[in-house]
C-alpha cells in the first residue's frame, strides 16, 4: 500500500478540488474559496445559523407537569432521556476522531467539526433537562450504563465505529512503520469507513425517532413543552447531520473518483442487514416503553409502524431499496414538529422553537436532502 505518514499538516501543495473526501493527500490550509463539494461549505452555514442554547427554554412548567404525569407517563419520558443522552455521548465525540481524522477536503473537515460540536450541544441539553426536572438527578445518569435496553442499543451503534477505529490505528500504525502481524490494507479499511457511515446514518435518522415521537406526543397534550422545544432543536440539528452522512453515501456510492464504488456493491447485503437489525431495536424498545400502557395519541403499534416506514424512507434516501413495505406514515402530525422553518405559536402561548440566530437566508433548501 502507498505509504503515506499521518500528519496534523501536510506541507504539499494540494490541489483540493482533485482530492476526495476521504484517504487524500492530507490536510494543510483550511481553505474556503475553491470547493470540490459546497454541498458541505452551504450545508455548515446553515447548522451554525441554528446555533441554540437549552437555557433559552424555559422548563419551569415542566418541573411541575412532570409531578402530574402517571408512572407510565414518567417511565417512558424518563427511559428516553436516557437512551438520548447515551447516543448523544457517543456522537459528541466520534465523527471527528473518526472520519475527520481522514478527510482530505477542508469543507467537509468544517462540517464534520461543527457536527461534532452541535451534538455536545444536545449532550449539554439533556443534561439540562434531567437536572431541571428530576430531584436526584444522578438516579437517571447512573442507571444508563446499568440498563440493558438502553446498553444493548447503543452497543450496537458503536460497533461499526469502533470497528472502524480501532483498523484505522493499526492503518496509521502501519503508515508510520510499526511492524504487526495481520494484513491490514486500505481496502479493508474504505469497508469499515462505509459501514460506520451507514451506523450513523441509521442513528441520525432512525434510533433517535421512537424517543422524538414520544416527546412531541407528550406536547401534543400541553404536557412537557419546554422538553418538546428543546428535541425539537435537537431533531432538526440530527436532520443536518443525517444530510451529512447521506450525502457522502451517495458521493462514495456513485462517483468512481473517490475510490469506494468498486467495494461498495458487496456490502449492500449487510447494509440491509443493518437497517434491519436497527429497525427492529427500536421496534422492541417501543414494546418496552409502552409495556404497561400508552400516552394519548401515541402507542406501540403506531410506533412499529412509523419505524417501518422511516427505515423504508432512510433506504430511499441513499438509492436502496425498500424492507417492509411501508409508504405511509402513521404519524403525519410529526411533521410540524420536524419542520425547520416555521413559528407555531405566539411567544407569550409557549417557548418560541424555530428561530435563525442573525437571520441569515441559507442557499441550502430542504429539497436539496432527499428526507
Amino acid at each position: 500500500m502507498e505509504k503515506r505518514i499521518p500528519t496534523i499538516y501536510s506541507d504539499e501543495k494540494i490541489d483540493f478540488l482533485k482530492e476526495k473526501i476521504f484517504f487524500g493527500r492530507g490536510k494543510n490550509v483550511q481553505r474556503y474559496d475553491v470547493q470540490k463539494y459546497p454541498f458541505y461549505e452551504k450545508l455548515s452555514q446553515r447548522m451554525l445559523s441554528f446555533f441554540w442554547r437549552p437555557e433559552e427554554v424555559s422548563l419551569i412548567k415542566d418541573i411541575n407537569d412532570f409531578n402530574t404525569l402517571s408512572d407510565q407517563e414518567k417511565f417512558i419520558f424518563t427511559e428516553n432521556l436516557k437512551y438520548q443522552t447515551l447516543l448523544d455521548s457517543v456522537q459528541g465525540r466520534s465523527p471527528f476522531i473518526t472520519f475527520g481524522q481522514v478527510t482530505s477536503l477542508p469543507e467537509v473537515e468544517e462540517a464534520i467539526i461543527i457536527w461534532d460540536f452541535f451534538e455536545t450541544i444536545h449532550s449539554i441539553s439533556y443534561s439540562y433537562i434531567i437536572k431541571n426536572v428530576y430531584t436526584n438527578p444522578s438516579e437517571v445518569f447512573d442507571d444508563i450504563m446499568v440498563n440493558d435496553m438502553i446498553v444493548e442499543r447503543a452497543n450496537s451503534v458503536t460497533d461499526h465505529y469502533n470497528d472502524f477505529y480501532h483498523y484505522l490505528i493499526k492503518y496509521q500504525a502501519k503508515q508510520l512503520g510499526v511492524s504487526g502481524t495481520e494484513d491490514i490494507n486500505l481496502d479493508e479499511l474504505k469497508k469499515k469507513l462505509y459501514l460506520a457511515l451507514i451506523s450513523v446514518n441509521i442513528l441520525e435518522g432512525v434510533r433517535f425517532y421512537v424517543s422524538f415521537a414520544c416527546s412531541f406526543a407528550f406536547a401534543e397534550n400541553k404536557k412537557m413543552e419546554g422538553n418538546a422545544k428543546i428535541i425539537k432543536f435537537i431533531a432538526r440539528d440530527e436532520n443536518e447531520h443525517l444530510a451529512i452522512t447521506q450525502k457522502m453515501i451517495n458521493t462514495l456510492r456513485r462517483n468512481k473518483e473517490e475510490g469506494f464504488s468498486d467495494i461498495i456493491p458487496a456490502l449492500d447485503d449487510e447494509v440491509y442487514k443493518m437497517y434491519k437489525d436497527a429497525a427492529m431495536q427500536e421496534i422492541r424498545w417501543a414494546e418496552y416503553l409502552f409495556k404497561n400502557g400508552s400516552i394519548i395519541g401515541l402507542n406501540d403499534k403506531l410506533l412499529i409502524k412509523y419505524m417501518k416506514y422511516l427505515t423504508d424512507k432512510r433506504l430511499g434516501g441513499i438509492g436502496l431499496k425498500p424492507i417492509f413495505d411501508e409508504p405511509n406514515n402513521p404519524l403525519s402530525w410529526m411533521d410540524h414538529w420536524l419542520r425547520n422553518d416555521e413559528v407555531e405559536v405566539l411567544p407569550q402561548e409557549t417557548e418560541i422553537s424555530s428561530y435563525v440566530v442573525g437571520g441569515i437566508d441559507m442557499s441550502v433548501k430542504d429539497d436539496d436532502f432527499d428526507f
